[in-house]
């Protein structure tokens, strides 16, 4: 039901239910479910690429409410992109949702479009910002974690790997060890 309500007209059940996934996202045990029902991701990516005020279509005045309305609007537009950046990040951190990320049409590129909006615009990193920024990080890592596992497959290192020598000519001995990246792994629980 929480993927139902992110599309909403009302702004706050939007807001509370991206929020409500925030907080499940929190959990690792909670973090391959979400990304692997239907519509989430997708969800997530289309509320991130709207921007700070809703995006374009998404109420930006004009329906006769004062000032105080339209800045209760812009609030919870941005609390709601907070929460789905939050979400975003949280779970990125889970190498089981990659190919979730990766097969929504360009979720990706919306994650770093987002993370960029600071340099575009000369201003100071805000916190979705610096959360996409996170997120890039995280499904960067685990991007780099396949790619490394799998030139030890085929320099022989791993177990059931290919025979020693490798599956090319070129591949002879033992390959050189990449860069082992760390990562370690943050949550933001904003909703506590």
């Amino acid at each position: 039901t929480l993927q139902y309500a992110t599309g909403s007209s009302d702004r706050e059940a939007v807001r509370y239910a991206f929020c409500a996934l925030q907080n499940l996202s929190v959990d690792k045990s909670c973090r391959a479910p979400i990304a692997h029902t239907a519509g989430v991701i997708w969800s997530l990516a289309d509320r991130l690429g709207r921007g700070p005020a809703g995006g374009a279509g998404d109420g930006g005045g004009g329906d006769g409410g004062g000032d105080g309305e339209d800045a209760d609007a812009a609030r919870c537009d941005a609390e709601t992109r907070l929460a789905v950046a939050g979400t975003l990040q949280n779970l990125s951190d889970e190498p089981a949702n990659l190919i979730q990320f990766t097969i929504v049409r360009d979720c990706i590129g919306t994650i770093a479009r987002v993370a960029n909006e600071d340099v575009e615009s000369g201003e100071v990193t805000d916190l979705t910002q610096f959360m996409a920024k996170n997120a890039l990080a995280s499904l960067s890592h685990w991007f780099r974690k396949i790619a490394t596992s799998g030139s030890e497959r085929i320099a022989g290192g791993g177990a059931g790997g290919f025979p020693p020598g490798g599956a090319s000519p070129g591949a002879g001995g033992r390959a050189p060890k990449l860069f082992e990246a760390r990562l370690v792994p943050t949550t933001y629980e904003q909703w506590t």
